[in-house]
């Protein structure tokens, strides 16, 4: 039995593969693009993230120096303006809040949900069961807004990060 060329019974392997590459690359390059687009916003967020955790970690460390010999506006304001000088991203807010006074019943107790509770004498055991003493804090927050390299991805990340962190100070 006589076989027929594979050319003559399906013609339209005639035709070859000339531009079948370049069609599957106009398929596939889009979501390429895509996903790098969103690795490379990711890791931007990310280092932008990490930036604002340094200088926050900075202006903890300098509160806690500071915050032997400084209090209340004076020490605030030092700090806003450290954290400020320091962080390497555009923030859009510093705020620096103090929680201590000069008189003697102006200690604070921080709870486990970050409610400071007042008019405790220093070294008093504090009411809420945790053991620890009432005491002088300064809580630092920081906020910037990251706005998008590539459009596509503004859904997936959120507009602005924020991050607060507690010292205490005595």
């Amino acid at each position: 039995m006589k076989t027929m060329p594979e050319t003559t019974r399906f013609p339209f392997r005639r035709l070859g593969r000339a531009g079948v590459a370049a069609v599957e690359m106009g398929m596939v390059a889009p979501v390429l693009i895509a996903v790098c687009a969103g690795i490379s916003d990711c890791s931007l967020v990310f280092h932008d993230k990490l930036e604002l955790t340094e200088a926050l970690s900075a202006g903890a460390e300098y509160a806690f120096t500071k915050g032997q010999s400084e209090t209340g506006s004076t020490l605030t304001t030092d700090v806003t303006g450290f954290v400020s000088k320091v962080s390497t991203v555009a923030l859009s807010s510093v705020t620096a809040t103090y929680y201590g006074g000069a008189t003697s019943t102006s200690y604070y107790c921080v709870s486990a949900a970050g409610v400071f509770t007042g008019s405790y004498a220093q070294g008093q055991a504090c009411t809420d069961g945790s053991g620890s003493t009432a005491g002088q804090f300064v809580t630092i927050s920081g906020s910037f807004a990251y706005k998008a390299v590539f459009p596509t991805d503004r859904p997936f990340l959120p507009g602005s990060y924020s991050q607060t962190v507690v010292v205490r100070l005595d």
